[in-house]
């Protein structure tokens, strides 16, 4: 190979790997390389070749190589160092770090992967440090400001955190990442009324961001304003009409209004324009009933799962889709094994230790005595204005807060996640974790957490004589929702744990549900569940009210007068007929609470009972 020759092919080498054509780029190279066999700067590029490829090993192996051509590289050390944080090789990473460091104490690049390292080995304070270090170099640094701040996340220093972020946004406004990061942080600590205002303050700065919009519409939805969220989606489609990830989520908002012909109308739009983006059709198959085996929906859906380019994610969104349908057509055994594909494919993406849960549910039990309660219970906020409606999910509770919300006297504040977030930020000034921390709240720390959790219930709800928060997992904070607010009333949905237990094994939930998708390890959270609540029930007593849904849905009127007595709210018929004043839900029950009270969801483990052996053992264990 001449050497005009060897230039051209380095050339389309590196062009290659510009854009990322990798198997190209390594043609190319294995080329040079029978010309040139030892030469650093092709082994590098052979090593980011391979890297972009996805074989890290020989990737590194190849950096390796250049590096004993040339010791003093950097920029080849920087290398092994990200290939050996992108194989989680910690220690590796550092050592190759360091390296560079030696040659050049105030590399940037070298500083901030030795942070990275280190904060793989949760040395965060030395993380930390290197990267005040590369700030004192790149002071306007987005990328460090931003790692710093996760760093020092990570370290469980919220506050530090927000500081760095909002320090961070008020020097450098011009920087769009920081506001971004702030408002995805803050949406991350729970506080989503911040995060969006922070985001709105960004949109000052940064007025044509589509992805401030983008975040601006997120948030919207997620504390329910859901026609802001609508405006702003179609905006953001007037910018980007082919978009599927914005007209999936136009269509969602569209659903959870009741515009349920136009989000149809898109979801259907979206099967043909990108078939291989399945949750469009696992929103058809949720909003119908199949009556046909032959429907063409089904029919469509058939032919897509078996398209072998789809990723996991969207092959598992079919399996629900078609469970579904063959659930509808009473073909129990095609839709149970569609269920449990699905579930298997999501089941490996997510991280769940059962026996971790079933350790915080006893120490919450050992924490939390009666005598601890009826202590601190004497400093709560005397409002009854709160309405907590809790348990597992699928076990009614959107269907109970529908239903008491056609009431003139009460209304919603959805899912809130305040109590949590109360809970972890008193635990993080503390030197014990929660609950154990619970030995050292004050009167002041109560009054604190009880008027910062009424701040955020005004924020959603400002008219409403009762309004409800109706997170289901506050199951767990039963106890400290108690203590904040003596006189609030306690809801407990339960159900028949088998019916509960396979609704939840149907459904893909958002973040924070990782137990449903394994039917023995969702046995086990069910027991683990009901052992805490018996213990709720024994230390609370009569302030914690037990709503069955079976009662619910065959004697409403019944259930309900006893339940609107306990509440002290006068009688109204209007509950009986929720489904007329139904107008926005935004969670998985958003069809199905549209519907009169029926019976339809009642034993409908029996179509299933062949199958739930794991199930039945985990609820023994």
């Amino acid at each position: 190979m001449d050497s005009a020759h060897l230039r051209k092919t380095w050339k389309k080498a590196v062009d290659a790997l510009a854009k990322q054509k990798h198997d190209e780029a390594l043609v190319h190279l294995r080329k040079i390389q029978k010309t040139i066999p030892t030469d650093a700067d092709v082994q590098f590029a052979l090593a980011d070749a391979l890297a972009g490829s996805g074989k890290i090993a020989a990737a590194v192996a190849e950096c390796k190589k250049g590096l004993e051509q040339s010791r003093d590289s950097i920029d080849g050390w920087i290398r092994l160092g990200r290939l050996h944080l992108i194989g989680e090789s910690a220690k590796e990473a550092c050592d190759a770090f360091d390296q560079a460091l030696r040659t050049d104490p105030k590399s940037l690049h070298g500083l901030v992967g030795r942070a990275e390292a280190l904060a793989m080995t949760d040395d965060f304070g030395a993380a930390e440090k290197d990267l005040q270090e590369a700030l004192g170099i790149a002071p306007d640094s987005a990328e460090i400001l931003i790692a710093l701040a996760r760093v020092q996340d990570a370290s469980g220093d919220h506050k530090k955190a927000e500081a760095t972020l909002r320090a961070a946004c008020i020097a450098y406004p011009g920087q769009l990442a920081l506001w971004i990061s702030l408002g995805f942080a803050l949406r991350g600590w729970d506080r989503l009324e911040d995060a969006n205002a922070t985001c709105e303050e960004a949109r000052k700065h940064h007025p044509h961001s589509l992805e401030l919009m983008a975040q601006s519409a997120d948030f919207a939805y997620e504390m329910r304003d859901l026609e802001r969220a609508k405006t702003l989606y179609q905006q953001l489609l007037g910018q980007n009409p082919n978009n599927p990830l914005l007209l999936t989520d136009l269509a969602q908002v569209l659903a959870s209004l009741g515009e349920e012909g136009e989000a149809m109308k898109l979801f259907r739009d979206l099967t043909k324009r990108f078939p291989l983006l399945t949750q469009s059709w696992l929103n058809i198959s949720r909003a119908k009933r199949f009556v046909n085996p032959d429907d063409p929906d089904l029919r469509q859906m058939r032919s897509v799962i078996k398209r072998s380019q789809l990723p996991a994610d969207q092959l598992s969104n079919l399996h629900f889709a078609l469970g579904k349908a063959y659930d509808d057509l009473a073909d129990y055994e095609h839709a149970f094994s569609h269920y449990r594909e699905g579930n298997a494919l999501h089941r490996r993406q997510i991280h769940f230790d059962p026996n971790e849960v079933s350790g915080h549910f006893d120490r919450l039990i050992h924490v939390f005595s009666a005598e601890k309660i009826s202590a601190l219970t004497a400093s709560g906020n005397p409002s009854n204005r709160p309405v907590f409606v809790l348990g597992m999910p699928r076990s009614g509770t959107t269907l109970l807060e529908q239903v008491l919300c056609a009431h003139p006297e009460v209304e919603t504040a959805g899912e809130l996640r305040d109590l949590s977030r109360l809970a972890r930020e008193f635990s993080l000034a503390q030197t014990d974790p929660w609950p154990e921390c619970l030995s050292a709240m004050r009167s002041e720390n109560i009054s604190g957490m009880a008027e910062e959790y009424l701040r955020a219930l005004r924020v959603r709800a400002s008219a409403g004589v009762r309004v409800i928060d109706k997170m289901p997992q506050n199951f767990i904070h039963t106890g400290l929702a108690a203590i904040l607010f003596p006189n609030a009333v306690l809801i407990h949905c339960v159900r028949d744990p088998l019916d509960t237990c396979l609704s939840i094994f149907f459904q893909i939930f958002p973040r924070g549900i990782e137990f449903a998708y394994d039917l023995r390890e969702l046995g086990r959270y069910y027991q683990a569940y009901q052992r805490l609540m018996a213990h709720w029930h024994e230390v609370l007593g009569q302030r914690l009210i037990r709503v069955s849904y079976e009662n619910l849905v065959t004697q409403p009127e019944v259930e309900l007068q006893g339940l609107l007595g306990k509440m002290n709210l006068p009688w109204s018929d209007a509950v009986l007929a929720h489904q007329e004043r139904v107008s926005r839900v935004d969670t998985l029950s958003l069809y199905q609470v549209r519907q009169p009270l029926n019976t339809g969801s009642k034993e409908r483990w029996r179509n299933y009972e062949s199958h739930l052996d794991a199930l039945r053992q985990g609820l023994a264990a």
